[in-house]
C-alpha cells in the first residue's frame, strides 16, 4: 500500500515538474507567432507562415551549398594564398552592395505596390545566385567575376525580400500589431535558417565524403541535392504568396477592378443614356459588382508579365513634349487642358492619343488614352481619373469593334467620336465614383494608399482659362 502511494507520490511530483521547468506547446508557438494568435492576424497568416517556413529552410540549405562550392573555388583560383583569397572576397562583398543600392533606387515604391512579384523575383534571383556560386569551381580563374555577378543578385534578393515582407506583414495586421508581426516574422525566420543550415552542413559533409580525391569538388552530387531544394525554395515561395491579399490599388488591380465595374455599366449607358432611374439602377449595381480584394488577389498575376484587360491602352502622366511636336497633337493636349470634353472641371486631363495607330496605319486599338492628373490632385481624384479613362477605353472597345466588326489598316473612328466617348465616360464617373469608394472601403480596399502614378514628378499645374 505504501509502495502504491510512494509511486503516486512520484508521479505528481514529475508532472509539477515537467509543469514547472518544460515549456508546453502553445509556450513554444507563443515564442513564434503574434501575441493574441489567432485573432489578432487574418485568417490567410497561418498558411502563409508554414510556406515560408519551408521556403527558408530550403533556402538556408541552398546558400550552405553554394558557399561551400564557392570557398572552394576561391581556394583554387588565390593559389592558396590567403591575402588574395580575402581581397577578392571583400571586393565581391563591396560590388555586391552597391548593385543593391542600385536596384533599390530604380525600384523604388513597386515593392509597395507589387510585394507578390518583387518577391517571387527576389526568390529567383537568389536561387539563381546561389547557381552561379555552385558552378565557380569549373572556372576558378574568373572567381571574382562570378562572385561579384553571385553577390549582386543576392544582395538585391535580400534587399527585395525585406521590403517586400514589411508591406505583406501589414496585411496580415487586425490590431496595429504590425511591429508583434514583423518581430514573429524575424523569429521565424532565424528558427529556420538554424534548421536549414545544420541540414546544409551535414549535406555538405555528406557530399564532402563522396569524392575519393579531396582536392576534387563532388560537384554532380552537391548539383543532384541542390537543384530540387533549389526548385521547391521558389515553389513555397510561389504558394505563400498566394495567401497575401494587396488591399492598395495599383495598375493591375485597379484595371481588374474597373474593369468588371465598368463593362456592364458602360452597355447599359449605351442603352439608356442620362435616364435617371437608370443611373440610380447602375448605382445600386455597385455593390454586387464591386469585388474584394481577396477575389482579386485569387486571380492576381505575379510570375508572368501582367497583361491588360483593356484592348485600348493607358498612358499615365507621360512628358507632355511628346505631343506638343505634332500638330494634331497639339489641338489634342489643348482639348484636354481646357476639359473641353468634360461636364465639369476636374483635376485631372485626358486625351486620346492615335499617333501609334496613325504611324502604323492601325486602328484605334492600337492607340491610348492619355491622363495627367494635377498638383492639386488627392486620393479621390485620382479614383475618379482612373475610373473615367478606364470607361473611357471600353467606350472606345465597343465603338471600334461595332464600326468595324472586320479589321481594317484604316482608322475607322472620327476624332469627334473619340471626344463623345471621353465625354460620356465623364458622365458614367461623376454618377458612380462616390458611391462605389464608398463601396471599395466597405469591402477592405484602401482607398488612400494609391500606386496608380510615378509619384508627383509629372504632376501638371495649368494656369489657362478653361473655356466650355
Amino acid at each position: 500500500m505504501n509502495g502504491n502511494c510512494s509511486k503516486v507520490n512520484s508521479s505528481e511530483e514529475e508532472e509539477e515538474i515537467d509543469a514547472k521547468y518544460l515549456p508546453s506547446p502553445q509556450t513554444v508557438l507563443a515564442v513564434f507567432l503574434p501575441k493574441g494568435y489567432p485573432d489578432s492576424v487574418t485568417p490567410n497568416y497561418w498558411p502563409f507562415t508554414k510556406w515560408q517556413f519551408a521556403h527558408n529552410i530550403t533556402g538556408s540549405v541552398t546558400a550552405v551549398i553554394s558557399t561551400q562550392a564557392l570557398l572552394f573555388s576561391m581556394g583554387l583560383g588565390a593559389g592558396s594564398i590567403p591575402m588574395a583569397a580575402a581581397l577578392n572576397w571583400i571586393i565581391k562583398d563591396g560590388l555586391g552592395q552597391l548593385g543593391g543600392v542600385v536596384y533599390a533606387s530604380f525600384v523604388s515604391d513597386k515593392f509597395d505596390s507589387e510585394p507578390k512579384r518583387f518577391r517571387f523575383q527576389s526568390t529567383v534571383a537568389m536561387q539563381g545566385a546561389n547557381v552561379l556560386e555552385l558552378l565557380a569551381p569549373l572556372w576558378p580563374g574568373y572567381f571574382l567575376i562570378i562572385a561579384s555577378i553571385s553577390n549582386i543578385g543576392k544582395n538585391m534578393a535580400w534587399l527585395a525580400s525585406s521590403a517586400t515582407r514589411a508591406q505583406m506583414n501589414k496585411t496580415f495586421a487586425l490590431r496595429d500589431n504590425l511591429g508583434d508581426i514583423t518581430g514573429k516574422s524575424g523569429s521565424q525566420a532565424t528558427a529556420a535558417g538554424l534548421v536549414g543550415t545544420g541540414l546544409g552542413v551535414g549535406i555538405a559533409a555528406i557530399m564532402s565524403h563522396i569524392s575519393e580525391d579531396p582536392t576534387v569538388l563532388p560537384l554532380i552530387p552537391m548539383c543532384l541535392t541542390f537543384i530540387p531544394l533549389s526548385v521547391f525554395n521558389i515553389y513555397s515561395n510561389y504558394r505563400s504568396s498566394h495567401y497575401v491579399t494587396t488591399p492598395s490599388l495599383n495598375i493591375p488591380r485597379a484595371e481588374t477592378l474597373f474593369h468588371s465595374v465598368l463593362k456592364d455599366l458602360v452597355i447599359e449607358q449605351e442603352r439608356h443614356g442620362k435616364d435617371k432611374p437608370m443611373i440610380a439602377h447602375l448605382q445600386q449595381q455597385l455593390e454586387r459588382l464591386i469585388p474584394s480584394p481577396i477575389n482579386v488577389a485569387r486571380g492576381e498575376v505575379f510570375v508572368r508579365p501582367y497583361r491588360s484587360p483593356f484592348s485600348v491602352g493607358i498612358d499615365i502622366e507621360p512628358t507632355i513634349s511628346r505631343f506638343a511636336e505634332q500638330s494634331v497633337g497639339t489641338e489634342a493636349l489643348n482639348r484636354a487642358f481646357r476639359q473641353m470634353d468634360f461636364v465639369q472641371s476636374e483635376r485631372y486631363y485626358i486625351m486620346v492619343d492615335d499617333s501609334v495607330a496613325r504611324g502604323k496605319g492601325k486602328g484605334l486599338c492600337n492607340g491610348k488614352v492619355v491622363i495627367w492628373f494635377d498638383k492639386q490632385a488627392k486620393g479621390r481624384d485620382l479614383i475618379q481619373g482612373f475610373c473615367h479613362a478606364c470607361a473611357a477605353r471600353l467606350a472606345l472597345e465597343r465603338k471600334n469593334n461595332r464600326d468595324t466588326p472586320i479589321k481594317t489598316d484604316v482608322p475607322s473612328m472620327s476624332r469627334s467620336e473619340w471626344n463623345e466617348a471621353i465625354n460620356q465616360a465623364h458622365e458614367l464617373a461623376i454618377e458612380i465614383v462616390p458611391r462605389l469608394i464608398e463601396i471599395m472601403s466597405q469591402k477592405g480596399w484602401d482607398t488612400t494608399s494609391l500606386f496608380l502614378t510615378d509619384g508627383d514628378r509629372n504632376r501638371i499645374l495649368l494656369w489657362l482659362p478653361r473655356s466650355q
